[in-house]
């Protein structure tokens, strides 16, 4: 009887071990599983969080280049329109200086010239200048060129000239402007061309 107890003690025992073994085993699958799938997941965030890192530092890389470019085509501008300042301002400047009375009365007289040549010497010059500048081209003008004036030449004072002067060859209605602005708005661009060639070079040269 006794024998017949311990053998089922130990069928008992024996099977609840087994038990509890596979049900251990069953624990550490799923465990195993679980920790796979968060292993996996994990990786698959990271590989996000670095593709969006790497796209948001290619955005910024490009914001970044474009703003240099911008700034450097910003800075190019600016320079050149500097430069063109202080061209305009020195052309201004010495195109007034070499506007003396007896340039503008030698200009008259090759302009008087000119339209003879193309049988135009009857017509009427009327000529425009500065107050001051009136006075003096006058002087020269009657001093070395008195046939001008006998020739139809009038020279008139406007207040709105500064250096320089306007003529118009009035029976023709021929009009010329060569004060100051006008001149220099002519010659200006003439040599702003090897400027901007210049300027152009300079971001290939930087490449």
């Amino acid at each position: 009887m006794e024998e017949q107890l311990q053998g089922l003690l130990d069928r008992i025992r024996a099977e609840g071990v087994e038990r509890a073994e596979a049900e251990a085993a069953a624990i550490v699958r799923e465990a195993n599983e679980q920790a796979k799938a968060i292993v996996a997941s994990a990786r698959a965030e990271a590989d996000e969080i670095r593709a969006r890192a790497e796209a948001d530092a290619k955005v910024v890389q490009e914001r970044s280049e474009k703003a240099l470019e911008q700034t450097g085509r910003d800075f190019l501008l600016s320079l050149q329109k500097s430069i063109d300042t202080v061209l305009r301002e020195s052309l201004a400047r010495r195109v007034s200086e070499g506007l003396a009375p007896d340039v503008v009365a030698q200009m008259l007289v090759r302009l008087a010239d000119a339209y003879a040549q193309k049988d135009m010497n009857e017509s009427r010059v009327d000529v425009l200048l500065s107050p001051e500048d009136r006075e003096q081209v006058t002087d020269v003008v009657m001093a070395d060129y008195r046939d001008l004036v006998s020739q139809g030449l009038t020279l008139r004072a406007d207040d709105g000239i500064g250096k320089g002067f306007k003529v118009s060859f009035i029976d023709e209605k021929v009009y010329h402007d060569f004060t100051v602005a006008a001149l220099v708005d002519t010659l200006a661009p003439i040599l702003k061309s090897p400027l901007r060639e210049i300027m152009e070079r300079i971001p290939e040269e930087q490449a």
